[in-house]
């Protein structure tokens, strides 16, 4: 049974917000946030790759500002997580022919192209605004004037932006996590989805380490802004048609875009749902 560190934290429902945000600036890592309507409290929890990086996570001054109410660090089991994802993941149709089923669903009928995922202890099922971002624009790609093009996925989690790849027809698919349970759950998710082993190159890789000399012409980063803003040049540089970004608070894709901009890219697409931000950055003629 596969098991990870879990922090859970109990704060006000009115700094929940500005914890989650430092939550992911300290820890790098995305948050869970958990608020009921009619309480005046949230959770938030801080999952990790295993107990030990949870127990050093803890060890971290808090701020006082957030007013934490209570924190515990546990053991959480796989059978836990997959029955959070089954109380809150249900098949949900994406963009104009893309379909996102959770494993333990039956997939509808093949009017759409299904993706059947299971998260296990990764990220991406396509609930989130920011992969939703992703895979509409992946679509958009590779049925406009990338069709076919190799495709790059940098911190990829479930794999479930490259299967839709290599689902909707690109050249090259290759994609890489830093998280070594991520690299284990896109296995999973791609022999589910019966791609081939030879159709996606999946490894273990960090995107402020990772090179290639090879160039993608659609390249998508579902990562955190200051992420993006550092690697900005290294995930530039292999882009030959459209970068997709995401992970970006509202507030940050100002800055995340002038970070591409200064690079000579142009900004072709922006969306936002009020809280999240996805951008695409496009190559100039002749750049």
């Amino acid at each position: 049974m596969k098991s990870c560190g879990e922090l859970e934290f109990v704060v006000p429902k009115s700094t929940a917000d500005a914890f989650c945000d430092w939550i992911r600036e300290a820890f790098g890592t995305e948050p869970v946030c958990l608020e009921s309507p009619a309480g005046q409290t949230a959770v938030v929890a801080v999952y990790g790759t295993d107990e030990r990086q949870a127990a050093q996570w803890a060890r971290r001054g808090i701020p006082p500002e957030f007013g934490v109410l209570s924190a515990r660090a546990r053991r959480c089991e796989e059978r836990e997580w997959t029955g959070f994802w089954r109380r809150h993941f249900r098949t949900a149709d994406v963009g104009r022919h893309l379909r996102v089923v959770p494993a333990w669903e039956k997939a509808p009928d093949r009017k759409r192209i299904n993706l059947k995922i299971d998260p296990g202890l990764s990220f991406g099922t396509g609930m989130h605004f920011t992969t939703r971002f992703c895979l509409e624009q992946l679509e958009a790609a590779l049925d406009g004037p990338e069709v076919g093009s190799d495709m790059l996925d940098a911190g990829s989690g479930s794999g479930i932006l490259a299967i839709a790849a290599a689902k909707l027809g690109a050249g090259r698919v290759a994609a890489f996590d830093f998280d070594p349970v991520c690299v284990a759950q896109f296995s999973k998710n791609r022999r589910m989805n019966r791609v081939p082993p030879t159709r996606i190159r999946y490894v273990l890789g960090d995107v402020a380490t990772w090179t290639t000399s090879k160039r993608y012409g659609v390249v998508c980063a579902n990562i955190l802004s200051q992420i993006l803003i550092q690697t900005a040049p290294r995930l530039w540089k292999i882009t030959v048609g459209r970068l997709i970004l995401a992970g970006i608070r509202d507030s940050e894709a100002d800055e995340v875009a002038d970070a591409f901009l200064r690079l000579g890219a142009r900004e072709a697409v922006r969306d936002s749902d009020g809280e999240w931000c996805g951008l695409v950055m496009q190559r100039r003629r002749g750049r």
